[in-house]
């Protein structure tokens, strides 16, 4: 019998990568049904469409994610960021969510998201150095 061996590399093979997310999707299928999710992003652009910022997030179940939110340099504190977010809370509820979840990091936007009604639930000091990674929830009104 050939012993096991674990490879160690930053990059992999399409098909070996399809073999093992199709393997954990399956698993998990069998316990939540088919996977949900479906990825929603609002973009903010000026007349001439050159881009402001944007929000990329997804609708999983009945939570919408927030995976990136960014403005441009130059615009931020005029508003966009703060629209961008009510209206993808906008369309969370109109796809039946109930709550968001996000990720962002001291040093980034924690104070912006109290604002708006997002609550800390849980936090990981030094992730990066001298910072940390908060993770923050929001229920929605109907």
């Amino acid at each position: 019998m050939t012993p096991e061996r674990i490879t160690v590399s930053a990059e992999i093979d399409a098909e070996t990568a399809k073999i093992v997310e199709d393997g954990l999707a399956r698993f998990n299928e069998l316990h939540n049904g088919p996977d949900p999710t479906k990825p929603l992003w609002l973009i903010c652009r000026d007349d001439q469409g050159h881009v402001l910022g944007g929000l990329k997030g997804l609708i999983q179940w009945d939570w919408f994610v927030v995976l990136t939110l960014w403005v441009e340099e130059e615009r931020r504190r005029q508003g966009i960021g703060q629209r961008l977010l009510r209206e993808a809370e906008d369309a969370a509820r109109n796809h039946a969510c109930r709550r968001v979840r996000l990720a962002t990091m001291t040093f980034q936007a924690p104070e912006f998201y109290r604002k708006l009604g997002y609550a800390e639930e849980c936090r990981l000091l030094d992730v990066p150095p001298g910072h940390a990674y908060i993770w923050m929830t929001k229920t929605l009104a109907d």
